[in-house]
């Protein structure tokens, strides 16, 4: 195995909202007293306002673990108290433009909606490094990327459907890896022709998994 799983995303664009929050953990935690920000920022990827990209913070502090200054969370906080303006709250000409690179997470819970209770795992951009962009790369499906090693254990092809204006797709399913090497069960979508005939010619199964970077 790999001594470094790869997992990065790469988010660029104008802030459109957020639900931050600046808390005090408490008196039972592992630092009782220290400020952090918690919840959630949504980046538009697009000149035409179409594609919003969430990234979620669970707990940024004001110092790193090595007690160096934390510039994400300076970002977040100018974000809280509006020094940093969003589409939402200020419009697009004096939104900030942001460069966010983050990883894939995952956000569980138990769910009764199918009729019995069952863990429903969703994948979402969770952490990483906030920074302030002067200009976004100027080809838009640059501006919202991932890159992951992944352990490829099914692969299905999906016909398309016209009623409900559905594309011809591939469901690529397996893990990939968090930064303590811990499994995360994902799916992917692939629309692309040829990138639905190489993953189904890759072969991959349950018996045959198939370990590649995606």
């Amino acid at each position: 195995m790999k001594n470094v799983m790869k997992n990065a995303t790469h988010i660029e664009g104008l802030l459109y909202q957020h639900k931050l929050s600046l808390k005090t953990s408490g008196e039972k935690s592992k630092n009782p007293g220290t400020q952090f920000i918690n919840g959630t920022i949504d980046i538009v990827t697009d000149d035409a306002m179409t594609n919003i990209v969430t990234i979620h913070f669970t707990y940024v502090t004001a110092k790193t673990s090595k007690g160096n200054p934390n510039a994400t969370f300076d970002a977040l906080q100018n974000i809280i108290n509006g020094t940093y303006g969003s589409v939402m709250e200020h419009g697009a000409d004096k939104a900030t433009k942001l460069r966010v690179d983050s990883a894939i997470g995952l956000n569980e819970f138990y769910s009764n909606r199918s009729g019995k209770e069952e863990l429903v795992s969703v994948k979402r951009n969770e952490g990483g490094f906030v920074h302030v962009a002067q200009t976004l790369r100027e080809k838009e499906d640059e501006r919202n990327t991932f890159d992951v090693d992944m352990i490829i254990t099914n692969v299905r092809r999906i016909e398309a459907d016209e009623e409900h204006n559905r594309p011809e797709q591939v469901k690529v399913k397996g893990c990939i890896f968090d930064f303590r090497k811990a499994l995360l069960p994902v799916e992917f979508t692939v629309l692309s022709p040829g990138g639905m005939d190489y993953f189904e010619n890759l072969d991959a199964s349950a018996t045959n998994p198939c370990f590649t970077r995606v």
